[in-house]
């Protein structure tokens, strides 16, 4: 009895491990660039745009594009990791 009781909570516990998904998962280092730069408070109407942006290097190039002209202070792989963040969420572009 004991045995089963020690498997019905292994059991439960993988489970509820797999069901958790990323729960303890740390964010995509482009979204904690997003939220600190602050993306929203200029793409609040219609915050991304594929007809306007139709690549991924056009999207790299618009993310540098903010980036110089807001001072945001990204370094190159910054943004990098911020276009790869917005590929990911909103774009879906083949790198």
């Amino acid at each position: 009895m004991n045995r089963s009781v020690n498997l019905s909570a292994v059991a439960t516990y993988a489970g509820l491990m797999f069901m958790s998904g990323n729960v303890f998962a740390e964010p995509h280092p482009g979204k904690v660039l997003h939220d600190k730069a602050q993306c929203m408070s200029c793409h609040t109407a219609k915050p991304y745009n594929p007809q306007k942006t139709n690549s991924y290097p056009k999207l790299v190039k618009a993310v540098q594009f903010c980036n110089d002209n807001l001072n945001a202070g990204m370094w190159e792989e910054e943004v990098e990791q911020l276009a790869d963040y917005l590929n990911q969420e909103y774009y879906h572009f083949n790198k």
